[in-house]
């Protein structure tokens, strides 16, 4: 993967003190799937765990992952290579983040 900016995306730094390069964000576009396969991120509100269901595009489950916190989930993720892309990791962070915070407050988390 490249790291190029576009000139649209660029933004006048010259009121900043430091040389830096101000990018502005924008649609990221179409969804591109993972190859290590998807999850279902599931919190259990009686045990108080998130669990996380890795899946096949095939849909046969592959694995479970229970934890207390997003944290903990997300680092097995990564540990085992089950998010092969930075797209899908970060993904998972923020919606195990979420799901972390439903389950602590009582709220319904429905996935993203």
């Amino acid at each position: 993967m490249e790291n190029k900016l576009n000139e649209e995306n660029k933004v006048d730094s010259s009121s900043v003190n430091v040389d830096v390069t101000v990018v502005i964000a924008d649609n990221p576009g179409e969804l591109e799937l993972d190859e290590a396969g998807y999850f279902r991120i599931v919190p259990d509100q009686e045990r108080m765990l998130i669990l996380a269901k890795h899946y096949s595009y095939d849909k046969e489950l592959l694995t479970v992952i229970e934890g207390p916190d997003a944290r903990s989930i997300y680092r097995i993720i990564i540990k085992y290579g089950w998010a092969s892309t930075l797209n899908h990791a970060a993904y998972l962070g923020q919606e195990l983040a979420r799901a972390e915070i439903a389950m602590k407050i009582g709220f319904d988390y429905v996935q993203g």
